[in-house]
């Protein structure tokens, strides 16, 4: 599906969870691209802020959100924090679109909700916007890139795992895992990035050169799971003082990246961009 250009006021977000929503909205509002803000997790931030602009609605009624979005003669949508789909047979459709959605699960995309909810939409008419484009100002680029000269041997070993790193998230995997030197010693699951960082960190004093490292994942989409990093993952990562925090250029969208890189360069920790 092809992302059109935005024009004024023409993007109607859907919200998950998540503190990154909250800045994205005020980025949009700022850019005079926000019309529509549709909630499907609370957020007091956004319904105090925008209260003019915000609907709620329960994921399960996605019939309904898509119907409310045409009737705003909208069509440009972004999706930001974290969306899960329920069960097939506990979302609210059509007998049409539930054809359409247990197609895709007969085509084994089960477990790919992403992709389910891309092909509802386009077939709904709804043009789904790659978050990686809208907020590019937000991704990390090798002009971010910090290095701490302690740190030195650690970089130069990591750069050299160049293509092992990449293979991993070839694999679809994780979107992150944790090094210390050259072994993997810990890969993000199901509980999340700061669930793994939180665990490793609790017996960090078997290790000594602790490297995370995230990226996208190979089967992940621009315009739905477009991995973020923010505040909260930095602050874990200096707390138990790790060495290198690794990234792939373009394939990570900073939460705060203004206040992210200042506190990377005021601590011990390099940024490396591969």
């Amino acid at each position: 599906m092809k992302n059109l250009a935005t024009s004024k006021n023409d993007i109607c977000l859907i919200a998950g969870s998540g503190s990154f929503v909250y800045e994205v909205a005020n980025y949009l509002n700022n850019k005079s691209l926000l019309n529509q803000i549709i909630l499907i997790n609370e957020n007091n931030l956004i319904k105090k802020k925008f209260k003019d602009k915000c609907k709620f609605f329960k994921i399960r009624d996605l019939e309904k959100i898509t119907t409310f979005i045409r009737s705003k003669n909208l069509k440009k949508i972004m999706i930001i924090g974290y969306v899960e789909l329920p069960s097939i047979d506990k979302i609210n459709l059509s007998i049409k679109s539930k054809l359409l959605i247990s197609k895709d699960i007969f085509l084994k995309n089960i477990n790919d909700q992403s992709k389910i909810l891309k092909k509802y939409l386009s077939n709904n008419k709804l043009i789904l916007l790659s978050q990686k484009k809208i907020l590019k100002k937000m991704l990390v680029s090798y002009q971010d890139e910090f290095l701490h000269n302690e740190n030195k041997k650690i970089i130069s070993k990591l750069k050299i795992k160049k293509g092992f790193i990449k293979k991993i998230f070839s694999m679809n995997i994780a979107q992150s895992f944790i090094l210390n030197g050259d072994r993997v010693i810990a890969m993000e699951d199901i509980f999340g990035t700061n669930d793994m960082i939180n665990k490793i960190g609790k017996i960090n004093a078997k290790f000594n050169n602790l490297i995370f490292v995230k990226s996208k994942k190979s089967n992940q989409i621009d315009e739905i799971d477009f991995p973020i990093i923010g505040m909260e993952t930095l602050n874990l990562l200096i707390k138990y003082k790790f060495r290198v925090i690794c990234l792939f250029n373009n394939s990570i969208l900073v939460s705060e990246k203004d206040n992210f890189l200042k506190k990377i360069r005021a601590h011990n920790i390099s940024l490396i961009i591969l």
